[in-house]
């Protein structure tokens, strides 16, 4: 059985170059190219090693059966084929037969038979080596993609809506959106989401605290009605769009499936992990819908494929120490409508305009103001191509923040799950594309920012979900006034 790589080893063989500047441009070791190609130099040699060796075994084993039938005095009829030839040369076949008996060749087999079983135990160790470095490889870019090791160096395609800007953020962020035309100047401070769910009784952090430790939240009364208007808007919403495979995946799965989906090494802290069954709590269900056609090949009157789903996800935010530590904006658990897309290779890069149109009118018809930002190679996910962001209005926080993220992996996931599609010309991977369809808590942020009265001292529910949470406005407890 051939060896299944997880990138394109002809490239990385015939013009290593070409990975080295994708390293570069990510801002990642470029280094790794030459410990890959090492590794990948001594496999193909030791693999030949093994063909040698099975060839003598072979070749030993007809001249046994040869002999053993015609006797050793024909033996230059078998001799006449070139492969023979060399072994019985090799090994001294005719002086050694004629001194020991025929048992010598048992003898040379058994030894040879010693050393396939050290060299496959070599190889396969040198194999396992560099597939898990081959693990590390990011994909390549996109041409439109901006070189620049953060997010400093994103680019805003474009604005919708007009924020609210309070006076004293106005020349951050005039600064920060250079290609906004349109806003709105306030004089009066806006509320952050973490004051108005403490004061609405909407959350409670420091209960969920005590429970479960920092970043979880117990949320409660309207919020709960919130959380699952916004899901249930989110579903009857994409899947008018095409995206009606609508499924709930299971909220755990395997380590070592995990392990080829995502890019592990720079996921690995994010990550939950079970000791029972060596699972994972996952952190996206992007990555068990991906799982769900391991060694499938689809036809192509099939695809593209659109899968819409909903779950939890789990994350431990290891990397996020000091930031959004209060309120529900960055939490360890949350709520999540997820688009994925499996297309032919090709044609995933106008699948992932068609996206990014839908989670646009998504926006819209909620009538949040946000930017979309085309994000740099350092800043974006190793596994895709090209990447979107579309950063929701927070006027609490006076600026843009990420509501959903999306982009195409290519062929990245299904070389190293093995999902193809069959064409004319043979099966080809094909290419999966993934993409927020609601980040449910970070979006009840930003609604609760936008939608707050300080007029009225309400929270309005968007006219798009009033119809799920049966009320369109949330009133303060208590008679509590922020005035």
């Amino acid at each position: 059985m051939s060896t299944v790589f997880p990138i394109n080893m002809s490239i990385l063989r015939e013009r290593p170059e070409v990975y080295k500047e994708i390293f570069k441009k990510r801002y990642l070791d470029a280094s790794l190219v030459d410990k890959a190609l090492n590794l990948d130099s001594k496999w193909r040699e030791m693999q030949k090693q093994l063909e040698r060796l099975r060839f003598e075994i072979n070749s030993l084993s007809r001249i046994y059966g040869f002999i053993k039938v015609r006797g050793v005095q024909d033996i230059n009829v078998l001799l006449r084929k070139r492969r023979f030839k060399e072994v019985w040369d090799k090994y001294r076949l005719e002086e050694r037969i004629r001194e020991e008996g025929l048992n010598v060749i048992e003898e040379i087999v058994s030894k040879i038979n010693v050393n396939i079983k050290r060299l496959e135990y070599e190889t396969k160790n040198i194999k396992n080596r560099l597939i898990a470095l081959l693990y590390k490889f990011p994909n390549f870019l996109d041409s439109r993609v901006p070189i620049g090791p953060d997010e400093t160096y994103n680019v805003a395609v474009r604005y919708w809506g007009i924020p609210k800007v309070w006076s004293n953020y106005l020349n951050k962020f005039l600064e920060e959106n250079k290609g906004l035309e349109k806003y709105d100047v306030i004089e009066y401070q806006p509320k952050h989401h973490y004051d108005l769910i403490r004061i609405f009784d909407l959350a409670d952090t420091d209960i969920a605290g005590k429970i479960s430790g920092a970043r979880f939240f117990v949320e409660k009364n309207e919020l709960v009605f919130l959380d699952f208007a916004l899901s249930l808007y989110a579903l009857e919403f994409y899947s008018k769009k095409g995206f009606n495979n609508i499924i709930i995946p299971p909220y755990l799965m395997r380590k070592s499936i995990e392990e080829k989906i995502t890019y592990y090494e720079a996921f690995r802290d994010a990550i939950y992990h079970v000791v029972e069954g060596n699972l994972i709590l996952i952190t996206t269900s992007e990555h068990p819908i991906a799982a769900m056609y391991i060694d499938h090949t689809f036809r192509e009157d099939e695809l593209p494929l659109r899968i819409l789903a909903w779950s939890p996800a789990f994350r431990k935010e290891a990397g996020a120490h000091g930031k959004d530590t209060k309120g529900i904006f960055r939490t360890h658990q949350f709520h999540k409508v997820e688009l994925h897309s499996i297309t032919r290779l090709g044609e995933d890069i106008g699948e992932l305009e068609y996206i990014l149109k839908i989670t646009e009118e998504f926006m819209q018809s909620l009538n949040i103001p946000y930017r979309v930002t085309l994000l740099s190679s350092g800043d974006m996910d190793r596994r895709a191509t090209i990447q979107y962001d579309i950063e929701g209005w927070f006027p609490g926080q006076g600026r843009y923040r990420e509501l959903f993220s999306l982009a195409t992996m290519g062929d990245w996931v299904s070389r190293k799950i093995n999902t193809r599609v069959q064409r004319k010309n043979g099966k080809e991977y094909v290419a999966n594309l993934y993409a927020t369809g609601v980040a449910i808590q970070r979006m009840l942020c930003c609604i609760i920012e936008n939608y707050y009265n300080m007029n009225s001292n309400l929270i309005l529910v968007p006219e798009k979900l009033i119809k799920y949470t049966g009320f369109g406005k949330i009133e303060v407890k208590n008679n509590f006034s922020f005035y």
